[in-house]
């Protein structure tokens, strides 16, 4: 099934804990493979809400299609002209309003998910850097020595 951000998020925690201190650098060299494989995966873990989003406004325009098939079909029949264009334009603009709407909420949903995997990302980042700097005063890494 879909892999949920926080595992993910786990895994470049991981991933930077099992990283190597440089000394006198401050710096952390990490697995560059691993840590894009896992950006990769969070693409694809992006909530399936988007891509209902996305198939909510195919919906609607199928509709509107199928609408405008209805109004042709009826102008035909019956030669209501004005009729046919004010529902066209009052479909379109229910479908614009709709999908506006889907939209704005896809995207405060995956503004929240950035947000958040933002404000978890700086605090691991804080605390990388607490850590060496703990590390830093006390005493070099004999690991990277």
């Amino acid at each position: 099934m879909a892999i949920e951000l926080d595992d993910l998020i786990d895994e470049i925690e991981d991933a930077l804990a099992d990283g190597r201190r440089m000394l006198f650098i401050g710096r952390l060299l990490v697995d560059e493979e691993r840590i894009l494989d896992i950006l990769d995966r969070m693409r694809v873990a992006i909530p399936e809400e988007q891509k209902r989003a996305r198939r909510i406004i195919q919906e609607q325009e199928r509709l509107i299609a199928e609408a405008e098939a209805r109004v042709k079909q009826v102008l035909d029949e019956r030669g209501l002209l004005e009729a046919i264009n004010a529902e066209r334009t009052r479909l379109l603009q229910h479908a614009e309003q709709e999908a506006a709407q889907v939209r704005a909420g896809a995207d405060e949903y995956a503004r929240q998910v950035l947000e958040d995997l933002d404000d978890r990302l700086t605090k691991l980042v804080t605390s990388v850097r607490n850590g060496l700097s703990t590390l830093g005063s006390d005493h070099p890494s004999p690991k990277h020595a």
